[in-house]
């Protein structure tokens, strides 16, 4: 049985980064290198990547990206810390949007900075977290009111179906992808569009991209003003 190094002060720390952009990942390999304590031993570039390095190798630290293709960074978060939920992540990400940072930290991420703010804050965040604290960045901000009610809020498995669906992805492609049942599949849909208030995909997609529940690029031309 795999155990996870020591995380005490001075001990390598085995780091998995996880983003689809190679440029990033080689940037934050090279920042870590500043520091002989953290060790890269992996690079994924998708969720399912990270899910078979993190089954394979014994990892402390995923540094994690919410925007990735075949499974994205929160489906990617809520799994790992199912099955490995010793394992820290950290979230590196783009996105300031105070509703995902608090999902995040909901589903089991110990941090969540940035990008843009990587070299400022990288390993003030790792050290926080391998200390047992959390990290959120200083120009994040979590107000009350940014968090929904819990009566009406999305599960995280309900979230992975709404983006799969704005992907564009039909009920039985979303079972596929997520390893359910269409019938499953059909009664997350039904339950998501109860909570929402909404009474078709088309009503779901633009709500789910007006209240930024979904990780995307740009607002699909189809729904555009």
């Amino acid at each position: 049985m795999k155990k996870p190094s020591d995380l005490t002060h001075g001990n390598i720390v085995n780091i998995i980064l996880a983003d689809d952009h190679s440029l990033v990942r080689r940037g934050m390999a090279a920042l870590l290198q500043v520091n002989p304590r953290y060790h890269v031993i992996a690079e994924a570039n998708n969720g399912e990547e990270v899910l078979k390095f993190v089954d394979q190798i014994a990892a402390d630290v995923i540094i994690l990206d919410l925007h990735m293709p075949r499974l994205n960074g929160l489906e990617t978060l809520r799994r790992v810390k199912h099955q490995h939920p010793t394992v820290k992540i950290l979230i590196l990400s783009m996105y300031d949007d105070p509703e995902l940072v608090a999902h995040a930290l909901r589903d089991g991420a110990s941090g969540y900075i940035l990008k843009h703010s990587m070299e400022d804050e990288l390993f003030e965040a790792l050290d926080a977290i391998l200390c047992g604290k959390h990290y959120l960045s200083p120009r994040l901000t979590l107000a009350p009111e940014s968090v929904p009610d819990e009566s009406l809020a999305l599960t995280s498995r309900e979230l992975e179906v709404v983006q799969l669906v704005v992907e564009g992805h039909s009920t039985t492609k979303i079972a596929d992808l997520m390893s359910i049942s269409p019938n499953t599949a059909g009664r997350h849909l039904a339950n998501i569009m109860k909570k929402l208030d909404v009474h078709n995909r088309v009503e779901l997609v633009r709500v789910a991209i007006q209240r930024n529940m979904v990780i995307m690029q740009s607002l699909p031309p189809d729904l555009r003003e």
